[in-house]
């Protein structure tokens, strides 16, 4: 098997960090606050900090005189300042200040690349552009983060796999029988089927053909962002407001480690929505962490990426979905366009 370090490929080598000229949830918006933040998305050093007015800036984590991460520094009047020289940097990546050369020719150039973001439903979407798309694509969010009739919380997690394996489990409606059999409901499925799919005008619907089981169905969709969406049954003791939906994200840090976030909503508002969060904090919450970590688990023990596979009917999901990242890889190498 091929160390990932050694991959000589363009197209590996994109899929396997992260596809560009795309939004990328990075992570909730409780991990930014008034300090500055060092995290690395895509296998890029970056620095997020919040101005005077709170607006979020994200910028690379290297300060254009000498090259020393940004992120020891602090915010001044809405600028990170490096703690070597105390030049400070504006959020669109410009020198603000050199305060022990006022008058330095540095200031007013952009000179630092800063990250278009977009915050929404206690999530942030950075924008990860090559050097032909540095503007970005429309972000359009799935239904369930924008509309007013659905409630839920946000989780985020750091996983030690490729988030690739992520992605492959969440277009695996198979996997949840077996690796899930003695969680609170998914045991109960069948643990023989068939696996379905079907192309979207935004990406590709996985179901299981006699069995819906507790799984409703995963959606992959790519609406300048990746998300999938999942269906997941609950029983009526578990509160108001019907099936489970969980939108999932999930951001490569580097070859081999990923952020995951995700949302667990219904359809529910008002005191019914005050009603299930609550049930969700004191009952719920703990069984679906007790699956997550069972997910994470597995995904952890997996190989570097690419595993050494014998794929079967079961995986068609997968397979799917990998030839449609593949194809999106090849596009932004040149190789050939996303229509042919």
């Amino acid at each position: 098997m091929r160390d990932n370090r050694e991959w000589r490929d363009p197209v590996d080598q994109l899929l396997t960090t992260g596809l560009r000229n795309r939004w990328w949830c990075i992570g909730p918006s409780a991990m930014f606050q008034d300090k500055p933040v060092a995290l690395t998305r895509l296998g890029e050093r970056l620095v997020g900090w919040r101005d005077r007015d709170g607006a979020l800036k994200l910028v690379a984590d290297q300060c254009p005189h000498r090259g020393i991460a940004l992120s020891l520094g602090r915010v001044i009047d809405g600028n990170i300042a490096c703690r070597y020289h105390g030049v400070q940097v504006a959020g669109d990546g410009t020198v603000a200040v050199v305060p022990a050369l006022p008058s330095c020719n540095l200031v007013g150039q952009k000179l630092v690349r800063s990250y278009p973001v977009i915050e929404h439903f206690q999530g942030v979407w950075a924008y990860f552009g090559d050097d032909k798309h540095r503007e970005p694509c429309a972000l359009q969010l799935p239904p369930e983060l924008v509309s007013p009739d659905w409630s839920g919380l946000v989780v985020s997690s750091t996983w030690g796999c490729n988030y690739q394996y992520v992605l492959d489990n969440l277009v695996d409606p198979m996997h949840t029988t077996y690796l899930h059999e003695e969680s609170y409901s998914m045991g109960i499925d069948q643990r023989t089927d068939l696996v379905d799919v079907k192309a979207t005008p935004t990406g590709l619907l996985i179901t299981r053909r006699n069995d819906p089981s507790n799984i409703e169905a995963m959606e992959f969709i790519d609406t300048g962002a990746f998300f999938v969406r999942v269906g997941i049954s609950l029983p009526p003791s578990l509160g108001p407001g019907g099936a489970l939906r969980v939108i999932t994200t999930v951001v490569p840090i580097d070859e081999q480690i990923c952020q995951i976030t995700f949302w667990r909503l219904r359809k529910i508002s008002g005191w019914q929505a005050d009603l299930f969060r609550f049930m969700y904090n004191t009952v719920y919450d703990r069984f679906t962490w007790e699956v997550l970590e069972q997910d994470r688990e597995a995904l952890d023990h997996m190989p570097p990426w690419p595993s050494a596979e014998n794929l079967y009917q079961h995986d068609t999901g997968v397979a799917r979905l990998r030839r449609y990242l593949r194809t999106e890889a090849e596009a932004q190498c040149g190789i050939r366009s996303v229509a042919e």
